[in-house]
C-alpha cells in the first residue's frame, strides 16, 4: 500500500468517525431534552406528492375544459412525473443524509418503507403498461386496470405512515394514515372514471405533499 492510498484511507475513515461522533453527540442531547430525532425525509413527501398531484390536476383539467392538449395525452405526461420524481430524489434528496438524525432508527425505518412503496408503485405502473390490454376480450375497458393505481397507492401511503409514525414516535402522522386511506376508498367508487384523477391530485397533495412541507420545516439544520 502506498502512502498516498494509506493517507486516503485514513482520512475516509476519520471522516466518518467524525460524521458518527456528531450523529451520536445530536442523538445524545436530544435524549437529555426528551425529544425525538425529527425526520429528515419530508422533501421526498413533497417531491411525489407535488409532482404527481399536479400532474393529475393538469390531466383531469384537460380533461374537463376539454382542452385538448396534446402533451397532456397518453402516456407522456405520467412517464415525466415518474422520471421526474426520481430523478429530484436522487439529486435533492442526497441532502437528507447531511441531516443530524439521519442515521437514527426512526429515519432509517422511515427511508426504507417509503422507498419501498415508492419502488411497488412505480413497478406496478410500468406493468399494467404490458398488460393492461390483455383483458379487453374478456369485457374490460382499455386502461381501466389504470384506475386501481391511486386505490392502490393511497393504501400503501396509510400503512407507510402508520410505519413511520410508530417509529418516529410522530402520533399525528397517523392522521395522514387515515386520510390515505379515505381517499383510497373514495378512489375505489369511481373505477373508471375521469374524476378519480380530481380525487387523485387532491389526495396526493393532501396526503403526501402536504405532510411533507410540515416535516421540511421541522428538519434540523445540516450542522448540530
Amino acid at each position: 500500500m502506498t502512502k498516498a492510498t494509506g493517507d486516503t484511507e485514513a482520512g475516509g475513515a476519520s471522516a466518518k468517525g467524525d460524521d458518527l461522533a456528531s450523529e451520536l453527540a445530536y442523538v445524545r442531547s436530544l435524549a437529555e431534552e426528551g425529544r425525538n430525532a425529527p425526520l429528515v425525509g419530508g422533501r421526498f413527501f413533497l417531491i411525489w406528492g407535488a409532482v404527481i398531484g399536479f400532474t393529475a390536476l393538469l390531466i383531469y383539467v384537460n380533461y374537463a375544459a376539454a382542452l385538448n392538449l396534446g402533451f397532456v395525452n397518453g402516456f407522456t405526461p405520467w412517464i415525466t412525473a415518474f422520471v421526474t420524481g426520481w430523478i429530484l430524489s436522487f439529486t435533492l434528496g442526497r441532502r437528507t443524509g447531511a441531516k443530524p438524525g439521519a442515521l437514527t432508527i426512526g429515519n432509517q425505518t422511515a427511508n426504507s418503507v417509503w422507498f419501498s412503496v415508492g419502488i411497488f408503485i412505480s413497478l406496478f405502473w410500468i406493468t399494467l403498461m404490458v398488460v393492461h390490454d390483455n383483458y379487453i376480450d374478456g369485457g374490460m375497458a382499455p386502461y381501466f386496470l389504470f384506475s386501481l393505481v391511486f386505490p392502490v397507492a393511497f393504501g400503501l401511503y396509510g400503512v407507510a405512515f402508520f410505519a413511520t409514525a410508530t417509529a418516529a414516535r410522530l402520533g399525528w402522522l397517523r392522521y395522514f394514515a387515515y386520510l390515505s386511506w379515505g381517499f383510497a376508498i373514495v378512489s375505489l367508487f369511481l373505477l373508471g372514471s375521469p374524476h378519480q384523477l380530481l380525487v387523485g391530485a387532491v389526495g396526493s397533495l393532501s396526503c403526501a405533499a402536504l405532510p411533507g412541507l410540515i416535516l421540511v420545516r421541522q428538519e434540523p439544520s445540516e450542522i448540530v
